[in-house]
């Protein structure tokens, strides 16, 4: 539940305006309790997101860094997703209403009524939300965040009225973007707030994870197995979330991406949650994926420092020859299809599905051959009366192959199985 606190000061800093005072890659910094340091960004001049950002550390002051630094034209869609999803803050940000919940929308309604608040106008309601690296925001969950929150808008509401009769610069307020020795900070002292500079942490470098051990039974098993094919190998994330229960916020997962330059094939590796923080879980699923499929590569291919800190020790063990090159053509084409087939309408996706359904009998592949899941999925297209009837059309010939038609009541209901 949001404190009385918190509404009060989002609320007046709201009438400050000071997002037209400042740009968001304008900085300052605030001391916060216990003697952590907040770096706060104020978003809105661009007239599209309005919101304070809280940046708490070295941590959260170097995934702003990030995101400042994602140039989408210069690098790959993987890379640029990444580098925007790596946020970690706090934000106060101000909403139409259709964007919070129902609970967030009667909490906000139900402190407005009691303090005699008119909410109007274009994104005027306040939304309290967490930022945490690889996950889609969500609402703060804690008191400290809360409180962390009601410091970070005080000190903002103050800062408005040092800006009312002088710029950002006249202040030590400078573009994160650039070489800055100094960054402004306000800390309350004796009942009111004193401004000062402190000087700009480096940006720490990125330290990527490297599994400390794997399965080693299935290790030994592939070394039984003769090493062939040559395979283009990075790890990226999922430019889609998901979510394992209604408690969390989804998360955007990692998965190897593996694939044969001879033979266009894409190893089957599934996905993980935590890669960062146990990278060993999807080694042991790459591990696996070979074992299963009857594999051990000759040579593995990587172009950037996170696959090759991941690799390294398994091929090494394998005496598996790595390759480090700047351009991987075979993995940028299955990258490709990868980001389209997340890109498509359901409508695509259908047409996709029953297109390749098509070839395989067109190959030659009886009903008989093809899984019932496949099966129990068609059957699930024919009764939708929401597709357009060109692909009802498609679904009835590939499922039918020329047999007359079932009525609809002959069908038997199947629910999609859980993923």
């Amino acid at each position: 539940m949001i404190s009385d606190k918190l509404f009060a000061l989002a609320f007046e800093y709201k009438k400050t305006k000071l997002w037209k005072a400042m740009w968001d890659i304008e900085v300052f910094g605030v001391k916060l309790s216990g003697g952590r340091i907040g770096y706060i960004s104020i978003m809105g001049g661009g007239g599209s997101h309005c919101a304070l950002g809280l940046y708490v550390g070295q941590k959260g002051l170097d995934s702003l860094r990030c995101i400042v630094q994602a140039d989408q034209f210069q690098m790959s869609p993987f890379e640029f997703h990444e580098k925007i999803i790596r946020q970690d803050c706090l934000q106060c940000a101000f909403e139409g209403k259709n964007e919070l919940s129902e609970d967030e929308l009667s909490e906000v309604r139900a402190y407005a009524r009691a303090n005699g608040i008119r909410i109007s106008g274009k994104n005027a309601y306040p939304q309290f939300v967490r930022y945490k690296p690889n996950c889609l925001p969500w609402p703060i969950q804690t008191e400290q965040e809360q409180e962390d929150l009601c410091e970070a808008l005080s000190a903002a509401i103050h800062m408005a009225k040092l800006l009312e009769h002088n710029v950002p610069a006249d202040l030590g307020i400078y573009r994160i973007d650039r070489e800055v020795k100094e960054i402004a900070l306000l800390e309350w002292r004796e009942g009111g707030y004193a401004l000062s500079k402190m000087e700009t942490p480096p940006m720490q470098p990125i330290v990527w994870p490297e599994p400390s051990n794997c399965n080693e039974i299935g290790l030994a098993n592939l070394k039984k197995i003769r090493k062939s094919g040559i395979y283009e190998c990075e790890i990226v994330q999922f430019p889609e979330p998901f979510q394992n229960g209604p408690d969390e916020p989804p998360s955007f997962p990692f998965v190897l991406m593996a694939v044969n330059i001879d033979l266009n094939y894409v190893l089957p590796v599934p996905p993980v949650k935590n890669y960062l923080e146990a990278p060993e879980e999807l080694l042991n699923y790459f591990i696996d994926a070979l074992w299963k499929e009857g594999l051990c590569p000759k040579e593995l291919r990587v172009r950037d420092k996170r696959t090759l800190a991941f690799i390294s020790a398994f091929c090494e063990k394998l005496d598996i020859i790595i390759t480090v090159l700047k351009d991987l053509p075979v993995l940028n084409e299955v990258e490709q299809d990868f980001l389209r087939h997340f890109s498509m309408s359901e409508t695509e996706e259908i047409t996709e599905f029953l297109s390749l359904i098509g070839e395989m009998v067109e190959d030659g592949a009886g009903l008989e051959d093809l899984p019932p899941e496949i099966i129990e999925q068609m059957e699930l297209l024919l009764q939708r009366e929401d597709l357009p009837e060109e692909l009802l059309d498609k679904a009835e010939q590939v499922l039918y192959q020329g047999r007359p038609r079932l009525a609809k009541s002959d069908f038997k209901t199947v629910k999609p199985k859980k993923r």
